[in-house]
């Protein structure tokens, strides 16, 4: 582009406007049709150009503003039909007049197809420059009914051809050039005229120099540059065209003074002279920044549209509403929704898309979308599709139609959406929801007490077998009998109240391989045919099963096996089986928790009863050898009482005695064993001579109680003396002695048997007898505390009832078990087990020693007695006094350790434990820090567990527990004094 620094170059005379360096007839050329339309098309005034039958040609923009129509719209088309409105009556008229007007124009009045507008219209025609071509000028009134004027063609104007208006020809033929001119000038872009051979500008428009003047620097935008460009934005055209002879376009940046950058498409054609040489290069450029900048966008959002498309999680389409719903176009996640190319779903044999949705789903979908459709609306709809692999998938469909001019829907455009994984989650969602609401529902009947175990049993059967499909169920659970109870459900075949199996009978049956499981377990390949437990007539086949356990405390309490089911069992199948048989166990927990309860409660009633009754009769059994010791004790002081008598007086006493002191130690062992301080002392028993200890012991009981003819028998099951047993001798004999003494106490004819043998490993000892017997509804009552008062079975026999309740405590504490066999009038059996642990003894065990000790000679020795109880000390005082021993006496222990300094002649401290000023502890420590080879022996009435070793660490050498017998007083006193 050349800088001229001047305007439009023409020959008009008249206009006053400079010439062209041609004469006007070398200017006789053509123009093409694309020159034709680009000029008329920036003319500004509103132009049309048509041919002889009055189509149109060309027209200029102005023409579409008035109208509001396109150049499609125009262009081919009457111009009378669509550009201006003239009564159809009046066209042939109309037509005949314009065929005669010669060089003449025509101006009219005619309203435009608005309606509302009326514009003048000035047609013109030239024999020798249009050959029957028209031009119309159309100028708009600013009335809508001019005055003067006819807006029909009778009313017609004729005017002589100013010599200055346009003449023109299309195709081949001439333009006269004032009108070129004005039409240049007229053109918003830059425009030049360029002689081809010089390549000066000829003739450029105001818009070329107005941006010449703002340009400051130009460059090619090409990306790929043509052969032909000479590097010289400035002269590219010319040069180009001189160069390949024909039409050439190429892209020019410019940077402006104002620093803005934009790009212009320039174009440049050759102009022959009449003889086809090369004349003139008709260059005109179009600013395309903005259309640059669009397509650039355009190409973005293309993009970003083609990637949206492949990334969404399904498929975009357009397709034909129809029952085939023929796919125009989908997007390319076709492919990873359904498995099929886009080529598949849309080119020629292509697959039908209604193929793909499910049978049953295909006339809901067309109903739903035809029902959308008819009423406009934007629509959604799940249903599924079947995939190329064969898979089914759930997808959601949402779209709209696009309709003909008629409102008939054609195409439908949407987006199908692959929402299997949502309709799964909805799916499990809502089947979480309905386990929830059962299980809800079954506990809050069970907080009712409405629901018993069956009831429950055959509802969580029932629930499983639509949670999971299973044709099979049965539910196990433990009895309080040691059987098994079974509920089944097979095909509704239920048993309301279960089955009770054995062990045994299960172990046989298929279920025996999942008794002793504490994890589920699948077996979705299983091949098993045979009889089961509730349908044992019938051969059952079973191809899937699933075992799952309810575990308490490490031991499983129930457990449903499953079988059949639909489809495989998974890990999803155990969670809800879970839940429910875990329901189910902690139902039967609770019910046996709450009949355990019940049963505590009427057995805390019954003991509370019992206890009431135990200590009316404890009352009793106290005050009776009280009454006889208190008795017979005042009738001694009589001083006529005869030696005889006074011996009776004496025996009742002491009989009245060793029965208070019986009733005592039964109250203070039944005490310690529910304190939890019974304590036992393992030895090596020689269980022979223990069995001759009580033979000697029970025989003197039946003499003293007037039944020597009731027989007593003794069986030895090993007669080897040396045989003997690690375990608590003396809880043996006491557990023997109670037992044998409660078989004189309701024998009084017949016989008493005791003994022992060796039985399945264990050592089995027994009494019986053949006394009263006891029912067997009293049977379980007779080792439970104050169980003796039972009127029917105590005969108002005198007693605690808390022996056999002890023996029991004993046995187990021994590690055995005791029990009874026994018939009203038949007489009973006790037996009880203890574990054997042998011992092999080294030498022959000697005879038990059945005289007294020894009473020692205490002269010459001087023994200390701590005792703040008159009574007491006089006992003791007594006994030693008798074997010429010097007692002294200490009623505190300050005193007692006060005498022990003072004294080195005290030999022995008998040393109470419950002393005021100083207890008998603190007392025994102070004299064993000044004389710590003094023998001190502790004397308490505290008999619980732990006494002894507080005696010992105290630092005392040995305890005695009140009442002291004498024997056992001189048995102890000789050990530390010869």
């Amino acid at each position: 582009m050349k800088k001229t620094g001047k305007g439009i170059t023409s020959a008009s005379e008249r206009e006053g406007r400079p010439s062209l360096s041609v004469k006007p007839d070398e200017a006789d050329h053509g123009f093409s049709r694309e020159f034709v339309t680009a000029l008329i098309s920036g003319y500004p005034e509103a132009i049309v150009i048509t041919d002889q039958y009055f189509n149109i040609l060309f027209h200029s923009k102005k023409v579409s503003e008035i109208i509001s129509k396109s150049e499609i719209q125009l262009i081919g088309r009457p111009v009378f039909d669509t550009l201006l409105k003239v009564p159809a009556s009046d066209l042939p008229a109309l037509k005949e007049k314009l065929n005669d007007i010669g060089g003449r124009e025509i101006s009219m009045i005619i309203k435009l197809p608005d309606n509302n507008t009326y514009a003048e219209v000035l047609i013109s025609t030239s024999e020798d420059l249009y050959s029957g071509y028209y031009t119309f000028k159309i100028r708009l009134q600013q009335t809508d009914q001019p005055e003067n004027r006819a807006p029909s063609g009778n009313s017609l104007n004729e005017t002589e051809v100013s010599d200055h208006e346009v003449s023109m020809a299309v195709g081949q033929k001439k333009i006269d050039s004032g009108v070129l001119f004005n039409i240049i000038e007229a053109l918003t872009h830059p425009f030049y005229l360029i002689d081809i051979s010089s390549g000066k500008i000829v003739i450029s428009n105001s818009a070329a120099r107005d941006f010449e003047l703002s340009v400051k620097s130009s460059g090619c935008n090409m990306r790929h540059k043509p052969s032909f460009c000479a590097g010289d934005a400035s002269d590219c055209i010319h040069a180009a065209v001189r160069s390949a002879g024909s039409p050439v376009r190429v892209e020019h940046t410019y940077e402006k003074l104002n620093g803005e950058k934009v790009i212009h498409e320039v174009f440049g054609y050759p102009m022959p002279d009449d003889k086809g040489n090369p004349w003139l290069v008709i260059q005109y450029s179009i600013d395309i920044t903005e259309r640059i900048k669009n397509e650039s966008a355009l190409n973005e959002y293309r993009v970003i549209t083609e990637n949206l498309l492949k990334n969404i999680p399904g498929m975009a389409f357009r397709c034909l509403n129809d029952r085939r719903w023929t796919m125009e176009y989908v997007s390319p996640g076709c492919k990873r929704l359904l498995g099929y190319r886009a080529d598949e779903l849309t080119g020629k044999g292509q697959i039908e898309f209604n193929s793909l949705i499910l049978p049953n789903d295909r006339e809901r979908v067309w109903a739903e979308i035809q029902n959308a459709l008819k009423h406009h609306n934007f629509y959604r709809i799940d249903y599924h599709v079947v995939t190329r692999n064969g898979r089914v998938k759930w997808v959601q469909e949402s779209g709209r139609a696009i309709y003909d001019r008629n409102g008939i829907p054609v195409r439908i455009e949407g987006l199908i959406m692959d929402i299997t994984n949502l309709k799964t989650s909805e799916e499990k969602l809502q089947r979480e929801l309905a386990i929830n609401q059962v299980i809800a529902s079954a506990g809050l009947d069970l907080l009712r007490g409405h629901t018993r175990l069956p009831q429950l049993a055959r509802m969580i059967q029932s629930h499983l077998a639509r949670f999971t499909g299973s044709k099979l169920s049965y539910l196990l659970t433990h009895d309080k009998s040691g059987k098994f109870r079974i509920y089944c459900h097979a095909g509704g075949d239920d048993s309301s109240e279960g089955l009770l199996v054995t062990p045994e009978r299960l172990k046989e049956s298929i279920f025996g391989q999942f008794m002793d499981i504490t994890e589920p377990e699948i077996r979705n390949d299983m091949n098993y045919k045979g009889a089961l437990p509730c349908i044992a007539r019938q051969s059952i086949d079973i191809s899937r099963l699933l075992s799952v356990p309810a575990v308490i405390d490490k031991h499983s309490d129930a457990m449903i096996i499953l079988a059949n089911s639909d489809t495989a069992y998974s890990h999803e199948s155990i969670a809800v089986v879970q839940r429910f048989i875990n329901l189910f166990a902690l139902a039967s927990f609770r019910m046996q928790a709450e009949e355990a309860l019940r049963e505590a409660k009427l057995k805390a009633e019954e003991s509370d009863r019992l206890k009431s009754l135990f200590l009316s009769n404890m009352s009793h059994d106290l005050r009776t050898p009280m009454n006889a010791i208190v008795g017979f004790a005042e009738m001694l002081q009589d001083a006529e009482l005869g030696r005889d008598e006074k011996d009776r007086f004496l025996d009742a006493i002491i009989k009245s005695g060793d029965s208070l002191l019986h009733l005592v130690n039964d109250i203070i062992d039944i005490s310690k064993i529910e304190a939890g301080q019974m304590q036992l002392v393992f030895s090596d028993c020689d269980v022979n001579a223990l069995m001759d200890e009580i033979e000697l012991t029970f025989r003197q009981e039946l003499d003293r109680q007037g039944k020597t003819h009731v027989m007593f028998y003794i069986q030895k099951g090993i007669p080897d003396t040396s045989f003997k047993v690690h375990t608590d001798a003396i809880r043996i004999k006491q557990v023997l002695s109670n037992l044998i003494g409660n078989a004189i106490k309701f024998t009084d004819e017949g016989f008493i048997e005791t003994g022992y043998r060796i039985e399945s490993g264990k050592l089995l000892f027994y009494v019986r007898d053949s006394g009263i017997g006891i029912p067997e509804e009293y049977q379980k009552l007779v080792f439970e505390r104050f169980g003796q008062v039972k009127e029917t079975v105590s005969r108002n026999i005198s007693g605690t009832g808390l022996g056999l309740t002890i023996s029991k405590n004993l046995v187990e504490m021994l590690g055995g078990k005791i029990w009874l066999d026994s018939f009203p009038d038949e007489g009973s059996t006790f037996w009880f087990t203890l574990p054997l642990k042998k011992i092999q003894a080294n030498t022959k065990s000697q005879a038990m020693k059945t005289s007294g000790p020894h009473r020692p000679d205490l002269s010459d020795k001087c023994i200390l007695v701590v005792e703040d109880v008159d009574t007491n000390y006089f006992y003791i005082s007594s006994l030693l006094e008798k074997m010429n021993a010097r007692v002294i006496r200490a009623a505190n222990g300050r005193r007692a350790v006060e005498m022990c300094k003072a004294d080195s002649s005290i030999n022995l401290v008998l040393m109470d434990i419950e002393l005021p000023v100083l207890n008998g502890y603190e007392a025994t420590r102070e004299i064993k820090k000044h004389r710590p080879g003094l023998p001190v022996i502790a004397q308490t009435a505290f008999a619980m567990a732990g006494e002894r070793e507080r005696s010992e660490e105290a630092g005392c050498d040995e305890y005695l527990a009140k009442p002291i017998r004498k024997d056992d007083l001189i048995e102890t006193i000789s050990r530390f004094i010869s």
